[in-house]
């Protein structure tokens, strides 16, 4: 009977190892809010080698742009993450939403402001810190 239940213990250990594995393995998702005219929050903190989806929403009545060049250019995206991603800009309609899975790999802080005519100069803008 102990010969039975040491495997059957070993089994039930290693799967809720597992488990929890998984869920430590889950990235960490940062919501980003982008309005007339400001990012909400306007600095994101992050942690380089970490993996975490960018969670953007376009909450304005206009078109806004999250543009990170500097940023984009030292991560390493999951997946679907890059094709979202043009030329260092993310681009939403008024009321999209948009997810990008990312893990950071270079410290350092990074500009992001709204490439949109007049949007930057009034008050869209923040900055990216990975620590």
């Amino acid at each position: 009977m102990q010969s039975i239940s040491r495997p059957l213990a070993a089994i039930v250990l290693g799967a809720a190892l597992a488990v929890a594995g998984a869920a430590l393995a889950q990235p960490t998702v940062i919501n980003v809010e982008l309005s007339e005219y400001k990012f909400a929050p306007m600095q994101l903190s992050l942690a380089h080698g970490q993996a975490y989806v960018l969670h953007l929403t376009n909450t304005g009545g206009k078109a806004h742009d999250l543009s990170a060049k500097a940023f984009f250019q030292t991560v390493a995206f999951g997946p679907g993450g890059a094709a979202k991603v043009k030329g260092g800009d993310v681009d939403l309609d008024e009321g999209e939403s948009v997810d990008i899975a990312l893990t950071p790999q270079t410290p350092g802080a990074y500009e992001m402001h709204c490439t949109h005519p007049f949007h930057s100069m009034l008050g869209m803008k923040g900055q990216i810190v990975v620590r």
